[in-house]
Parts: structure tokens; C-alpha cells; sequence
């Protein structure tokens, strides 16, 4: 452990030997911050992901330089099936420690797999879309969704976790506890999977006691244990009752017994009994007729809501990128990229940030969300300096088409710098645009009105009139 002061290696003193600086408190910080890491490692050597989760959280609040912690949270986060949350955790790693950090071949890895790129793309956007159909109450939807998300993605414990939940809702008990059993494979302590399977087993108890019957084909009572990377839930049977096909077996003997005889006791009854019977199989003949003219009204009902599902679909994938199209998160994907390769080429990463609509992010994942505002935030001040250079450079070439396209991205990243507004403006003047510098005079006037610029948009607006 070195100083954070001169960097001199610490004895055993609460002193640094080197500079004479009081480092106890700060070892203890340290300590605590190792002993997290070390406690999160246990649990994901356990596959107790959740908890490993939270411990290297706590180890990083502690000491956010502590890069193994981090690198390891982006592993969890990777084998839990949130990859946007790795990534972001790998990108921060390379940020703090850019010389020999194996948070580079992780970021490589995922970059030059294609297919995995897709596939998290398509986990996206299929979860989300799940996620809408559940606010808009379409159930089966969402279960038809979230199933295609778990084929493409096994480790997504969210997506488990919801799947689970809509199964309750449905009622569909016995799917819901294999489908959190599945969660459990992945992720063995996670809480919050194993209250959903507590309140299962409750509905079910309850749902039993009112109907007094079987509800679910799982046994309530099961046994579980780790082997390997797996969870194997075995069920605990009760023993099955002696001699009880013995008394269905007499049950159908004295049935047959009692058929055989009213048919040989009362043969007059039968012509009768058919008679009967003829009435109600034409009677029964007619319905059916019925019925298939329905059936076959449902069927196209069904079509015709199939091809509108189809279509909406197609729109869908248009929309989101599945066709070919590049997505927004393959925008953020690459800004990304670009401010691992040289953070401080900004104009390269908000090239490609300026793809991506700020509507979109409103409504993205957190995770997306945060990833983007802390690379805007990075980006946007030095982008805004290097356009206004640009700018400045074509103003003294006299080409102000350039410069009034220089001084609008400038003035978009930052709107609190009037002398940006206010050369923007004289630069429309010197292009013959005088109506749009007065309207940008009169901005500055209105937005910045006790400043020297304001007091100079006042004379060039009496000029231009």
C-alpha cells in the first residue's frame, strides 16, 4: 500500500515514513475496501451473484481506483446478463487505470464479436418491448417476448424474474416456479427470486384450500443443492397408497357387471333408448354445424389479427434497427469505443452521439442513460472549444457558412457562453442573413441583458434598421 500523498510504501505505522502524513484512517479505508472485494469474490465463486454485486458496490465506495472490484463487478453484471452495466464498468476501469488494465480485453472481446453485439442489441430491445407490453396490460405479449429474450440471452436474471411474475398473474403457477428455479441456476441466493417463489408456493397453498384439489404439478416441498455452476432442485415425493388400484379395479367390475345385466334383463328398453339416442345425435349434429361455422369465423378472426401483428412487427423492427439499419445503440456502442481509443478527441465521439435523439434517451434504461450523459459530459466542453476554433478559422477565410455551422454546435453544447450567440450573429450579418442576426441580437438581449454583449446587440439592431 503507497502514501496518497508522496506515494512513499506504508510500514506498519499509522505514519507515512516518507512524508510524515497520518494514514491511519486512510488504511483502514483500504482495508475495508479489500475486505469487501474479497467477500464479493467468495460469492461469485458460489454463483451468489446478487450478493457479489452488492459487496464490490461497497468495496468501490470505499476506493473507486480499486480496479480489480471493478473489473469483477462488470464480470458479475456480464454473467447476470446485463451487458450495458458491464460494459460501463470496464469503460470507467480503462478511464482510471488506462496502462496494463484487463478491462481492455473485455471491451475488445465484446467489440470484436459481432454476433454478440446483436444479441445484446436484440436483448434490449425485445426486453423493452416487454416491458411496454406489460404497462399497455398485454400479458401473453410480454410472455411471448420475454421468452424470445431468454432464448437469445439464459443468463438475464430480470428477464427470468419478470417472465415469473407474469406467470403469477396469469395463474400459471407451475411455469412461474420453473421459470424462477431457472434464475436460480444463474444467480443461487438472489433474493428477490426467492420471495417470488415464497409467494408462489403461497397462492398455491391458498388456491388448494379453496378448491380442494391439486393446483400445481411441483411438488411444495423440494430439496436443492449446488453442483458445479448448476442448481439441482429435487422433489420430496410422499409415499403412494397400497391397494388402490385394487379397489378401482373391483369399481369396474361390478360396473360391467350392472351394464351387462340391463342389457340382457331389459331388451325392450333399448329400442326406445335409440330412439332416443337418434333424436339427440341429430340434435347434437346441428350444433356441431354450428360450431364450425363459428370455428371457421374465429380462425380468420385470428388471421386477420396474426398478419396486423406480422405488420406491426415489420414496422417494429424498421423502427429499432433489426432490419440492418444501425440503432442507437450501436451509436453509443461507438462513441464509446472512441473515448477508450482517445478521450480527448471529442469531436469524433459526439460525431457519433449527435446520431442519437435526446427523446430516445429519455425513454432508454437507466443504464443506457447514464452511460451517454457521462460521455456527453466529457465530451461536450472540449467539442464546444474546438468548434469555436474551427469557427474562428473560417471567419478569417470569409467563408461564414462554415462558420455560422461551427458556431451552432457550439452554441448547442453550450448555451451559456453569449460570445458564441454573439459572433454567430455577426457572422449571418456578414452573410447577408440580417433578419436571422437581428432575431439572434434580440436573443442575446433577452438571455444575457446586464452583459457588454447585450449593450452591442442594442447598436447593431439600430444599425441594421
Amino acid at each position: 500500500m503507497k502514501c496518497y500523498q508522496c506515494g512513499n510504501r506504508l510500514s506498519t505505522e499509522d505514519f507515512c515514513t516518507g512524508c510524515g502524513a497520518d494514514v491511519g484512517v486512510y488504511k483502514k479505508i483500504m482495508a475495508m475496501s479489500n475486505y469487501y472485494y474479497n467477500d464479493g469474490l467468495a460469492k461469485a465463486n458460489v454463483r451468489d451473484l446478487s450478493g457479489a454485486a452488492l459487496s464490490l458496490r461497497q468495496s468501490l465506495k470505499y476506493n473507486k481506483r480499486n480496479m480489480e472490484a471493478r473489473n469483477l463487478l462488470g464480470l458479475v453484471y456480464f454473467e447476470m446478463g446485463e451487458a450495458v452495466l458491464a460494459l460501463s464498468e470496464w469503460i470507467i476501469s480503462k478511464n482510471l487505470e488506462p496502462v496494463k488494465n484487463i478491462a481492455d480485453e473485455y471491451i475488445n472481446a465484446l467489440h470484436e464479436s459481432p454476433t454478440r453485439l446483436d444479441n445484446i442489441d436484440q436483448t434490449l430491445k425485445k426486453y423493452n418491448q416487454a416491458l411496454q407490453y406489460c404497462y399497455q396490460d398485454s400479458k401473453d405479449l410480454a410472455i411471448i417476448q420475454l421468452k424470445k429474450v431468454l432464448s437469445i440471452n439464459r443468463n438475464l436474471i430480470s428477464g427470468y424474474q419478470l417472465l415469473g411474475l407474469l406467470y403469477i398473474c396469469t395463474g400459471d403457477y407451475d411455469n412461474a416456479k420453473r421459470t424462477l428455479f431457472k434464475a436460480l441456476s444463474v444467480d443461487a441466493s438472489n433474493t428477490t427470486t426467492l420471495g417470488y417463489i415464497k409467494e408462489v408456493n403461497r397462492l398455491i397453498r391458498e388456491q388448494e384450500e379453496k378448491t380442494g384439489r391439486k393446483v400445481s404439478s411441483l411438488p411444495m416441498d423440494t430439496v436443492s443443492y449446488q453442483n458445479g455452476n448448476e442448481v439441482i432442485i429435487q422433489p420430496v415425493y410422499e409415499n403412494e397408497k397400497r391397494g388402490f388400484s385394487s379397489i378401482v379395479n373391483i369399481a369396474i367390475g361390478i360396473g360391467v357387471g350392472i351394464a351387462i345385466s340391463w342389457f340382457l334383463v331389459f331388451p325392450a328398453r333399448m329400442s326406445g333408448q335409440n330412439r332416443m339416442n337418434d333424436e339427440k345425435f341429430k340434435e347434437v349434429s346441428e350444433q356441431l354445424a354450428s360450431e364450425q361455422a363459428s370455428r371457421q369465423e374465429i380462425e380468420k378472426a385470428l388471421q386477420d389479427k396474426q398478419n396486423q401483428m406480422d405488420e406491426l412487427q415489420r414496422q417494429y423492427d424498421d423502427l429499432t434497427g433489426a432490419s440492418g439499419k444501425r440503432t442507437e445503440l450501436d451509436y453509443l456502442m461507438d462513441a464509446a469505443t472512441a473515448y477508450v481509443d482517445d478521450p480527448t478527441d471529442s469531436l469524433a465521439i459526439m460525431e457519433q452521439m449527435d446520431h442519437i435523439p435526446e427523446e430516445y434517451v429519455d425513454t432508454a434504461t437507466e443504464s443506457y442513460r447514464n452511460l451517454y450523459n457521462a460521455l456527453k459530459a466529457d465530451s461536450a466542453t472540449l467539442a464546444a472549444d474546438q468548434y469555436i476554433e474551427s469557427a474562428k478559422s473560417a471567419v478569417k477565410a470569409n467563408d461564414y457558412k462554415t462558420a455560422i455551422e461551427e458556431y451552432t454546435k457550439a452554441w448547442l453544447l453550450d448555451k451559456s457562453n453569449s460570445d458564441v450567440l454573439m459572433n454567430l450573429a455577426h457572422c449571418y450579418r456578414q452573410d447577408g442573413d440580417t433578419k436571422k442576426a437581428d432575431e439572434l441580437y434580440l436573443q442575446i438581449i433577452d438571455t444575457f441583458p446586464d452583459t457588454q454583449n447585450a449593450a452591442d446587440a442594442r447598436d447593431y439592431m439600430t444599425e441594421g434598421e
